[in-house]
C-alpha cells in the first residue's frame, strides 16, 4: 500500500503529524474492528495503512561525554555486601580469624 492510499483509508491530509496519524488510526480501528461490527478485511486494511504511515521510533543518542562522566557502580559498592576475596590467602586468613 502506498502513502496516498493509506492517507485515503485513514482519512487525513498529507501534512498531518504523528499524533494525527495515531488519532485517525484509533478512530478508524474502532469502527472497522470485527468485534465492533466491522469486517476483518476492513480492519486489516486500516492496520496496513497505519503501518505504512506510522512514524519511525525516536532513538535517543547518548553523548560520549555523558557516558564517560557517569560513575561506575560495581555490585560490591554496596555497604551491605562485603568486598570479594581475590585469592585463597584472603579466604584462609578470614577463616582462621573466625577461629581465634
Amino acid at each position: 500500500m502506498d502513502g496516498r492510499r493509506a492517507r485515503r483509508v485513514l482519512g487525513f491530509a498529507s501534512n498531518a503529524g504523528p499524533d494525527d496519524i495515531r488519532r485517525a488510526f484509533r478512530a478508524h480501528a474502532q469502527v472497522a474492528h470485527p468485534d465492533h461490527g466491522g469486517t476483518a478485511d476492513t480492519f486489516a486494511e486500516v492496520v496496513t495503512a497505519f503501518e505504512t504511515l506510522k512514524p519511525a521510533p525516536v532513538r535517543m543518542r547518548v553523548l560520549p561525554t555523558l557516558v564517560a562522566a557517569r560513575p561506575r557502580v560495581d555490585v560490591y559498592d554496596s555497604p551491605l555486601r562485603p568486598a570479594p576475596r581475590r585469592d585463597f590467602g584472603d579466604v584462609l586468613r578470614a577463616a582462621t580469624a573466625r577461629l581465634r
